[in-house]
């Protein structure tokens, strides 16, 4: 199987994605640069990354733009500032403010690997795509953000399954982000320290059409 993570890192989804469109739900480069601000920790390269994803003026991601070109990349502080705001916000050690898994917002007991997991692994294996990177769990924001990316590629590439991959994205758009990352979205601006993750929790918001829980 595809593992549905490898698409994800700054360099890859340069090379892979159009990205110099409007922002929106039908546009899968926006929804692969998302993920990849969620999966991949902030460095020099990886900022440097996303900023080249967005030097187009024409993507409607100027507020995304405007707060990863106001960091410092010089500065080793703001840097390390960052790379904590990540690290508080989605891997740990304390208490995460906003855990980026679909399972702890929707199971009763606020656990990972719940019924939502198994669900979502169910559905990416039915288009021969697996979560393989040790530690990222297949319903992480960011995993979810890039399976619906490749599913809108599959509608736009086969025109043959192209009702049945729009039906599935529909689907998948209702039946798991919707039910969650509004009050991730919005957990995640209220707890983070840095603008460059205040502005992302916004812009996810903001890409998926959904309001605010």
């Amino acid at each position: 199987m595809t593992s549905i993570a490898q698409t994800v890192h700054p360099e890859t989804v340069a090379r892979t994605a159009a990205i110099s469109m409007a922002c929106s739900i039908g546009q899968p480069g926006v929804l692969k640069l998302l993920s990849s601000m969620y999966l991949c920790k902030p460095s020099r390269e990886t900022i440097a990354g996303w900023m080249s994803l967005l030097s187009d003026d024409g993507m409607g991601l100027d507020e995304l733009r405007d707060a990863l070109n106001a960091i410092d990349t010089a500065s080793d502080r703001i840097l390390e500032d960052l790379l904590w705001d990540y690290t508080r916000l989605f891997i740990g050690p304390y208490k995460l403010p906003c855990p980026p898994w679909e399972s702890v917002y929707r199971s009763q007991a606020k656990l990972m690997m719940q019924d939502a997991a198994d669900e979502v692994r169910r559905i990416y294996a039915a288009f021969g795509l697996s979560v393989e990177e040790t530690g990222v769990m297949p319903d992480h924001i960011g995993i979810e953000l890039n399976f619906l990316a490749l599913l809108y590629e599959r509608a736009a590439d086969e025109n043959g399954r192209q009702s049945d991959c729009m039906r599935i994205d529909q689907m998948f758009l209702n039946d798991h982000l919707t039910k969650w990352v509004p009050q991730f979205t919005i957990d995640m601006e209220m707890a983070a320290d840095t603008q460059l993750y205040k502005t992302l929790a916004r812009t996810t918001r903001n890409a998926l059409d959904l309001p605010r829980a």
